[in-house]
C-alpha cells in the first residue's frame, strides 16, 4: 500500500471509530435518563405507598370507632332518629 491510500483507510476507520464512539455515548446518555426517570418514579411510588399505609392504619381505628352499636346509636340521633320505643 502507498502513503496515500493508507491516510485514507486510516482516516475511514477512524471517521468510523468516532461515529461509533458517539453513537454508543448517545445511547448510554438515552439509558441513563431513562433509569434516572425510572428511579424518581420508584422514588415517588415509594412515598406514596407509605402515605396510604399511615392513611389506612389511620382509618382503621375509625372504622372500629364507627362500628361500635353506641356510635351508630349516637349518630342516629344526632341525625334526628329514634328508636320506636325512644321518646324525644
Amino acid at each position: 500500500m502507498n502513503e496515500e491510500k493508507k491516510r485514507r483507510v486510516f482516516s475511514a476507520i477512524l471517521a468510523g471509530l468516532i461515529m461509533f464512539t458517539t453513537i454508543l455515548v448517545a445511547i448510554l446518555v438515552y439509558q441513563l435518563a431513562g433509569i434516572l426517570i425510572r428511579k424518581n418514579k420508584i422514588e415517588k411510588l415509594d412515598a406514596e405507598i407509605t402515605a396510604l399505609r399511615q392513611e389506612i392504619s389511620q382509618t382503621e381505628g375509625e372504622i372500629e370507632d364507627w362500628s361500635k352499636e353506641w356510635k351508630i346509636i349516637e349518630r342516629a340521633r344526632e341525625l334526628g332518629l329514634y328508636f320506636e320505643n325512644e321518646e324525644d
